[in-house]
């Protein structure tokens, strides 16, 4: 995508800046903790988010 500012016949364009790129899952994702006050959905909620963590971020790595 292009930015252009012009008058008339004189046009100057400049690229638009890129988005910084997105952060992968791995390098931003942390296990959830709960607390004994949270619902049970809440509890089944966290427990689906590590178990994915778990699958994509902890096979072949150190702890954190």
């Amino acid at each position: 995508m292009l930015t252009c500012v012009g008058l008339l016949f004189i046009f100057q364009c400049t690229p638009a800046e890129a988005p910084p790129p997105a952060a992968p899952y791995c390098d931003i994702a942390r296990p959830i903790r709960w607390s004994a006050q949270d619902t049970r959905a809440t509890k089944e909620q966290a427990d689906r988010e590590n178990r994915k963590w778990k699958r994509l971020c902890s096979a072949g790595t150190t702890a954190r």
